[in-house]
């Protein structure tokens, strides 16, 4: 180290060492920065920085060596070999490229490897520059130093590209230290391997030209280096510049520039770990209404530039500890983070007042409302999903009830609601999966017992709740708009299972008035017909008085279509609703059903047998036959008998089961007398 240190002050223009060490430490910094473009990129890319990478560190490491040995003085002549001199520049470029690539990669020690095959390309670099150096006496080297200096070149550049595989916010400044030291170590210790015996003294390279040819060297190095480097920042500029616009496209809705969902939720988990100073927190669901009236009557176009004005007027209301979100579609969402629970209550009341002014628009002038859902942190809920499902339950509990007012959540009554979108988005995966099964109750024709066809009704048995039953699961599926497919799915199954049955019996299906109003309703029947063999005459559809009264010419066309096709059509229910009479004259039925309703009361109310009497009556007199449903007593058959219903159906002749009932026990039923019926139910 001692000689080092004399062989660098007594052999060396100090003022050309210092700036040979300048050149290594912006050349090192240089280098470091352009190896973190050769990790981030890949591919061609990659192979580019590593070029670059290489050039600008082979220049580096050769104008350190250059530089430096223009500032060794000796009183014999010196001379430089061009093309030797040439050939270290190229050397130590040449191995640098392999260095950077191996040192790229990922493994625990492939940037110790890659730097160790950089620092011999260094080691390579001097020694070969050394060759060009001509001095005219006796060049002799201590083994010993020249070994040294290998060494500590490898080792020092194997720690610095092994530190660059760090994460540490330091890791950038230690790897510029140790390649600047290692280049520097290596030269130093080099020359001090090497001693000159002078032979003649005379004229080689001047002190002036070479202090002039260092100068030049460290101008020209700068400048290569500098762009290399330049170039290293702009394309890491660009990146971190592309990676903020995708982080703002990830994060924020692209219509309305507001938090997105995931932004939101993101935001919403953030406040639960560090409070934000505030005392109470709360999540705020806002769903517009009337809002789709703006995008029917003056198209989306209309509908985008309403969000747009809504979101920037919610914008600008809000106030520190305020965040507003755009989930989707019309739906927002905000939490509030207060101190007193009257911040929030006048965060309410600022949303509200954002939708009492319309909006106003080149084209059109809308106004619109929204239905708002609070649930509070911690009282409601411990994290970001339990939080806003919360809200999201208060919100459509104020949508039900056509509130404008803010809606806080309860639980009694949101978990009700909760339980029946449950069930809704349970009921949409049986669908998917057809898990419904259907059941038939037979239908017999009155005195002969002989059975007349079955009606299909649609059974859930659902995974974790058992049989669920259809007084629940229907209405649920006429308000979420899935009782079309719902009614699909019946129509076909009935079809494809009554077409494999031993015998012809006619099948039922009831018709829902949301599938009668449905205009493809024709083209159902006729592919469900086609695709399971069943003739038409076979197949009888049945539907309620309300099904026609609500689009009454439609509806008729409807069932006139269908009954040309040879389908049957029975009024369902008949004498509940409001306009019978009306709608029987208006439209041939094949048969009419007496609602049960009637039947259960027939032994005790003189007044609805008088009813059973005249729609029996009124059915012979329009060609009509009458079913009396819900007969589960043998009082009640006999009844319906004597007062001249033409068949039945109910619990006494057969139950919905997937099995056909048996004819002849049917029949067998039918025949006996009120009491013998009682005496062979109760011994069955």
């Amino acid at each position: 180290m001692m000689r080092v240190a004399l062989c660098i002050a007594r052999e060396h223009d100090l003022r050309l060492v210092a700036l040979a060490l300048l050149v290594c430490l912006i050349g090192s910094a240089a280098s470091v920065q352009l190896f973190s473009r050769v990790r981030a990129s890949a591919g061609a890319s990659r192979a580019g920085w590593v070029i670059l990478a290489a050039v600008s560190a082979g220049t580096m490491v050769w104008a350190t060596h250059f530089v430096a040995m223009m500032a060794f003085r000796t009183s014999a002549p010196v001379v430089l070999d061009p093309l030797t001199t040439l050939a270290s520049l190229l050397a130590v470029m040449g191995l640098a490229g392999p260095g950077l690539a191996i040192a790229a990669r990922p493994g625990r020690w492939c940037g110790a490897i890659g730097g160790a095959v950089i620092g011999a390309g260094v080691a390579v670099m001097h020694y070969v520059g050394m060759a060009a150096y001509r001095v005219d006496g006796i060049v002799t080297w201590d083994w010993r130093y020249v070994a040294a200096s290998v060494v500590l070149s490898c080792a020092l550049t194997a720690g610095a590209f092994h530190r660059l595989t760090s994460s540490a916010r330091a890791a950038g400044v230690h790897a510029v230290a140790l390649l600047s030291l290692a280049v520097a170590t290596l030269h130093f210790t080099g020359m001090a391997a090497m001693q000159i015996t002078v032979l003649r003294l005379g004229d080689g390279l001047s002190n002036l030209t070479m202090g002039a040819l260092a100068v030049t060297t460290t101008v020209a190095t700068c400048i290569i280096v500098g762009c290399a480097a330049i170039s290293a920042l702009i394309d890491g500029h660009t990146q971190s510049e592309s990676y903020r616009r995708l982080r703002q496209m990830a994060m924020h809705d692209g219509l309305t520039d507001l938090p997105n969902r995931t932004s939101f939720i993101a935001e919403l988990e953030q406040r639960f770990l560090i409070h934000g100073g505030y005392a109470c927190m709360a999540v705020v669901m806002l769903d517009l209404s009337r809002f789709k009236v703006v995008n029917d009557t003056y198209g989306h176009q209309a509908g985008d530039q309403l969000l747009v004005a809504l979101a920037a007027r919610l914008a600008a209301q809000l106030e520190p500890g305020e965040l507003i979100a755009r989930l989707g579609g019309d739906e927002f969402a905000a939490v509030v983070s207060y101190d007193d629970a009257d911040d929030l209550a006048r965060f309410l009341d600022r949303v509200r007042t954002a939708f009492d002014a319309p909006f106003v628009f080149e084209r059109f002038t809308a106004s619109i409302g929204a239905n708002i859902g609070v649930a509070l942190a911690v009282h409601d809920g411990f994290d970001a999903d339990a939080l806003l499902a919360k809200a999201d339950l208060a919100m459509y509990r104020a949508k039900s009830a056509h509130s404008t007012k803010p809606c806080f959540y309860d639980a009694q009554m949101d978990d009700a609601v909760r339980e029946r979108r449950e069930l809704v988005a349970d009921l949409r995966k049986a669908l998917d999966g057809a898990a419904f099964e259907l059941h038939y109750q037979v239908q017999a024709a009155i005195p002969s017992g002989e059975i007349t066809g079955y009606e299909a009704l649609i059974r859930w048995p659902h995974q974790t709740r058992g049989m669920v039953p259809p007084a629940l699961f229907i209405p649920l599926a006429e308000k979420s708009g899935d009782i079309v497919p719902l009614s699909i799915w019946i129509l076909r199954q009935a079809c494809f299972e009554a077409a494999l049955w031993p015998n012809r019996y006619p099948v039922a299906v009831n018709l829902s008035p949301v599938h009668l109003a449905d205009p493809r309703l024709i083209e159902t029947v006729r592919a469900a017909l086609a695709d399971s063999g069943l003739p038409p005459e076979r197949l009888s559809l049945e539907l309620t008085e309300s099904a026609i009264i609500h689009d009454r010419r439609f509806a008729l066309a409807q069932l006139k279509a269908l009954k040309e096709m040879g389908i049957g059509i029975a009024l369902d229910d008949f004498g509940v609703g409001y306009s019978s009479l009306d709608v029987l004259r208006s439209f041939p039925f094949d048969r009419i059903k007496l609602d049960a309703s009637f039947v259960a009361e027939i032994e005790h109310d003189d007044q609805a047998v008088s009813i059973l009497r005249s729609v029996a009556a009124l059915g012979v007199t329009l060609n009509m036959p009458v079913l009396a449903e819900g007969v589960e007593e043998a009082a009640q058959l006999a009844i319906v008998m004597r007062e001249g219903c033409s068949a039945i159906q109910g619990y006494l002749i057969g139950k919905p089961s997937r099995a056909l009932a048996d004819p002849a026990q049917v029949r067998r039923t039918m025949s006996l007398k009120p009491r013998e019926i009682v005496a062979g139910a109760g011994g069955g």
